[in-house]
């Protein structure tokens, strides 16, 4: 009895976990917990937006990584959870030639021009903050 009693808490635990992983991914969300992230932002499937939250030390940049295609229209929102007095994130977004195609913002709406993976790079060039950032893609 004790061995199918350890077996039902693994399978249960696995499925837990996998269930965990699998809302995370579907719900669009992706969390930095450390200064310094390069990671993807990922859609849940049929879906045009995604937000991620992160924090980041003054001095350090994350990079937001998402595909998209020319023509498509891409907003983004970062709003600041202020950790100081001072503590504002700022955002650039580089096209998939390198190309800066908006810099130092909060906020912006874009017609994108090319086809490829974008980057989204935020810093806070005052201070400490955590921040959220939504984007969609239409």
């Amino acid at each position: 009895m004790t061995a199918s009693l350890t077996t039902f808490r693994k399978v249960a635990f696995a499925m837990v976990t996998i269930a965990a992983a699998f809302f995370a991914v579907s719900a669009g969300a992706s969390v930095a917990s450390a200064s310094g992230v390069y990671t993807e932002i990922k859609f849940a499937p049929n879906t045009d937006h995604g937000t991620v939250t992160g924090y980041i030390n003054r001095g350090y940049t994350d990079v937001w990584v998402l595909d998209a295609r020319a023509g498509q229209q891409m907003t983004t929102d970062l709003i600041s959870h202020y950790t100081s007095a001072s503590g504002t994130a700022r955002f650039d977004i580089a096209a998939p030639d390198g190309q800066v195609i908006c810099r130092d913002n909060t906020w912006s709406q874009l017609r994108l021009p090319q086809t490829g993976k974008y980057h989204v790079t935020l810093t806070s060039p005052q201070d400490d903050a955590s921040y959220t950032m939504n984007v969609e893609i239409i």
